[in-house]
């Protein structure tokens, strides 16, 4: 039986399409809002600016000016919203659900569950790959700030190199939960504090490749020196300013 023309020349079209690197219908990178200086480039090619309703290549370079923001929706990954004065890789192409590599500044991540996926979406940073299956969260590199923030789900965040030495920081949370045990002096409470959180530091302390971060939680990095504590209010404040400049998108994220 003979193909009719018309289906050959279809399907030919789709492969030359996804061998150049595009995305299957529904499956394409939009700008679905931006403001100020927003640009895409690809490798060895100039710069050109993005405008809202901008469809972006399955693998490119996003930058955003002093003035610059952006919502991207990544297929059916999910969205990221991008700060200004950040800069981040997408690649959307070939077998993997997504990889995104964090070059600079600020982006908040927002990402659907992939259930049965083979390949997770992957972060990476100059710190660490984050491996994720469905969850928000905040990536922060600059020059005095390099953090990962969690606002829902779990991360699996692994060293591009050797272990990381990990500090954990529940102290304060878990010190007001010893308070209710019955201390009857603000004096004795303070005094078993400093002999509690000494033992404690200690105990927290590890070294390991890979360690998973929760709700609510964030690590921050300093080499291989990793800090792990409950959210900061300054990575909140900047979470709650990106979510709500992509509010009317961030709602549909399936997590």
């Amino acid at each position: 039986m003979r193909i009719p023309s018309l289906i050959m020349t279809i399907v030919a079209g789709l492969l030359g399409s996804l061998a150049a690197g595009g995305c299957l219908a529904g499956e394409s990178i939009e700008v679905v809002k931006a403001e100020g200086y927003v640009a895409v480039s690809q490798q060895d090619q100039q710069a050109r600016q993005v405008f809202s309703k901008s469809t972006l290549p399955a693998k490119h370079y996003l930058v955003t000016g002093p003035d610059g923001r952006a919502v991207v929706k990544v297929g059916g990954i999910g969205y990221i919203v991008v700060e200004k004065n950040s800069k981040i890789e997408i690649n959307k192409s070939g077998d993997y659900a997504g990889i995104f590599r964090h070059v600079t500044g600020m982006i908040y991540y927002a990402m659907n569950v992939l259930s049965g996926s083979r390949h997770p979406i992957a972060v990476k940073t100059a710190a660490a790959t984050i491996g994720v299956r469905g969850t928000r969260f905040l990536v922060v590199d600059l020059p005095d700030r390099n953090e990962i923030g969690i606002r829902k789900g779990m991360v699996d965040v692994t060293s591009p190199g050797e272990a990381y030495e990990i500090h954990r920081k529940a102290l304060e949370d878990e010190f007001e939960a010893y308070k209710k045990e019955g201390r009857d002096a603000i004096a004795g409470e303070k005094r078993s504090f400093s002999e509690y959180k000494a033992n404690a530091e200690r105990e927290f302390i590890e070294y390991k490749r890979e360690f998973a971060l929760g709700a609510d939680r964030m690590a921050t990095f300093d080499g291989n020196h990793v800090t792990e504590r409950a959210l900061s209010d300054e990575s909140k404040k900047d979470m709650e300013s990106l979510e709500s400049y992509g509010a009317e998108w961030l709602k549909d994220v399936r997590d």
